[in-house]
């Protein structure tokens, strides 16, 4: 435990731009910050820790987490399973948000997907079962596999399925409701719409007071609404 907190201050001063001891900067440790019940590598998690490479996350019903290490900042939110593995974030279910100038990529079983050029994007990605989808909210992606890569454009959404090896892509149409063909994109673009309006009527009122006064992530992710006062 006092390691942790050691590396969690070291991580601390690196992420808010003052010098620190070089492994500060490295993508091997992140400063993770929870709200509701969240579980670290199977026991409970304080509201602020640092993360090692190789630490297990699971977020339950309600539960929100935000991750930041240099040029990137990760958002889990509730009912999620990812390991840490420094640069590479692997989603083992549920749905992860990442904003990153730092080339962050993800895991989602064979699929990897990443920036394409200069490090920089952000995108969304929900894993339920054998199925992944991936939404280039900013930026180009490259998401490949074994034997397959294909690019992803900024505004496009990708449906893969790992058992079959099979995926297809949409560009995003506000005006074609239907584009998303079959997919089940109300549950994947409720992260998505929550992202762009925080304030959005279908988001529960927050029960947990203190989730009011935490600065919202690089995302703007908000995971309930907060009555004014």
């Amino acid at each position: 435990m006092k390691t942790r907190c050691l590396i969690y201050f070291v991580c601390l001063l690196a992420i808010s731009g003052l010098p620190a001891l070089a492994f500060g900067a490295s993508n091997d440790v992140a400063v993770m910050n929870s709200s509701g019940a969240v579980a670290l590598n199977g026991g409970v998690t304080p509201t602020t820790t640092a993360l090692f490479k190789g630490d297990k996350v699971v977020t339950a019903d309600g539960a929100v987490v935000t991750i930041s290490s240099p040029g990137s900042t990760v958002l889990i939110p509730s009912n999620s399973q990812m390991v840490f593995n420094g640069g590479v974030l692997d989603l083992t279910t549920g749905t992860a948000s990442i904003s990153t100038t730092k080339g962050m990529t993800a895991q989602a079983d064979k699929y990897l997907i990443a920036p394409a050029t200069g490090g920089t994007a952000k995108f969304e990605i929900k894993k339920t079962g054998s199925s992944v989808l991936i939404h280039a909210t900013s930026g180009v992606l490259n998401v490949s596999a074994p034997g397959n890569t294909f690019t992803l454009a900024e505004g496009a959404t990708a449906t893969l399925d790992s058992g079959t090896g099979t995926y297809k892509t949409a560009s995003h149409n506000a005006a074609a409701p239907g584009v998303y063909g079959v997919q089940s994109n109300a549950s994947f673009f409720s992260l998505e719409g929550a992202l762009s309006d925080p304030s959005a009527s279908d988001l529960p009122w927050c029960k947990n007071v203190k989730l009011c006064f935490i600065p919202p992530s690089a995302s703007g992710y908000k995971p309930c609404r907060c009555r004014r006062l």
